[in-house]
């Protein structure tokens, strides 16, 4: 949506036409061409208006009140109309006018067009202009605008053509279908939401999708679709905003919230959340679900003789080696400081055992350099898996806790199973 102000950039459409953004009426913007339709020198002169229904024949003040509620709630399509407007000195003027619903400083406004057209009151000459500047107030929008029939593009506007990085209109025009511009995950949804505006289901569709651009690199776009009439038959037309910027933002922040910052593995808390959703699973479909617990050894001497950053560089190379021996349905949290949960959907205790001991094994082969030459290091691991004795993910997670004790006092470098914990006691 339009979030610059006037001054700073060419705003909506060429300077001849006359343009006015105004909220229930009241003025928020106005160009020197609107101003001066109605006899004014300055806009800031039509700003100062309390109302600009005052600039509106009275017997059409209930059509403009209605059509402002209609178009701002959605009721009624944007589109062409006439008034009889009166001007500074009294006179009245014949105009047409294109409204458009944007975004001005962050709430919906109105965006009007106006044409004088008292000396073009003839009717056909009426429908042909209005068709024109409409086209023309889409073409000069500096927001995307797209128009196609059951997703096959008649018309897109120069703005939308460069936020895919298409070197003018025409080359994406000739595409067969807009689908192309858009990611395979989001097909389906496009088809389904064009189906409910061409059958009428809704009148509006707002949604966010992934798309590409000509050179193939992606973009996010906010889209609203409305039906509108083009050459006498029913189409869509999407105005596209990019939030490109928004959604790596977005993105980043997500990923703050839920991955450590060290390692890049999941955080406690995230990796409590995936926990207790396949914990739930697991007990619902009667599947098998192990927890194991690891706790490298001897980090805090680690820490003592060889610095942070060191420890640091083992905790990642940690992540990093485990990552590599897991399945992609396995998920690895930093449960805190050298401490690390690993989830095992669908593994039984000697399936997960089998695992933990791969990873002993993997760890040992591997080490960070220091000024004292390889520094080598190994974890102890404790199992737990799911049984009908645990009914909550935290029994679990305490079980596999347990076990990972065993391990420690076993030696270290180890894997030990609740079960055997039962067993011995």
């Amino acid at each position: 949506m339009i979030t610059t102000t006037p001054k700073d950039e060419k705003f909506f459409i060429d300077s001849h036409y006359g343009v006015v953004v105004h909220r229930d009426f009241k003025p928020l913007y106005a160009d020197e061409a609107y101003a001066n339709y109605y006899g004014y020198t300055l806009s800031e002169e039509v700003l100062a208006l309390p109302s600009l229904l005052q600039l509106i024949s009275e017997p059409e003040h209930t059509k403009a009140l209605d059509t402002y509620s209609g178009v701002m709630s959605g009721r009624l399509k944007p589109g062409v109309r006439s008034y009889l407007n009166i001007d500074n000195a009294g006179n009245e003027l014949i105009v047409l006018t294109v409204d458009h619903v944007v975004e001005w400083k962050g709430e919906p406004a109105m965006q009007i067009t106006i044409i004088d057209l008292s000396s073009q009151i003839a009717t056909q000459r009426q429908l042909q202009a209005s068709e024109e500047r409409y086209r023309e107030l889409i073409d000069g929008s500096i927001q995307g605008i797209i128009v196609h029939r059951d997703l096959r593009p008649l018309f897109c506007n120069k703005a939308y053509a460069q936020m895919h990085g298409f070197k003018n209109e025409q080359e994406l025009i000739a595409k067969n279908s807009i689908l192309s511009l858009i990611t395979q995950a989001f097909h389906q949804q496009a088809i389904d939401e064009n189906a409910a505006l061409m059958n009428g289901d809704v009148e509006t569709i707002k949604a966010e999708v992934k798309g590409f651009r000509a050179d193939g690199s992606t973009i996010w776009l906010s889209l609203l679709s409305r039906p509108v009439t083009w050459n006498g038959e029913l189409a869509v037309q999407v105005t596209a905003m990019d939030i490109t910027e928004q959604h790596i933002l977005r993105e980043k922040l997500e990923h703050q919230a839920n991955y450590d910052g060290l390692t890049n593995l999941l955080n406690r808390r995230a990796t409590s959340e995936i926990l207790a959703q396949q914990f739930d699973v697991a007990k619902t479909e009667n599947q098998p679900l192990s927890c194991v617990m690891i706790d490298l050894d001897n980090f805090k001497q680690i820490n003592d003789q060889y610095g942070h950053q060191v420890g640091d560089e083992i905790l990642c190379l940690f992540a990093a080696v485990s990552l590599q021996n897991l399945r992609s349905t396995d998920i690895l949290g930093r449960w805190g400081g050298e401490e690390f949960i690993l989830s095992l959907p669908g593994h039984n205790q000697s399936q997960a055992a089998a695992v933990a001991n791969r990873l002993c094994e993997a760890l040992s082969q591997v080490a960070v350099e220091t000024d004292l030459g390889p520094l080598f290091f190994s974890a102890s691991m404790g199992v737990a898996t799911i049984c009908p004795e645990i009914t909550t993910y935290d029994q679990l997670v305490s079980k596999a806790d347990r076990a990972l004790y065993k391990a420690k006092r076993k030696g270290k470098n180890c894997v030990a199973l609740f079960n055997d914990i039962e067993s011995e006691s």
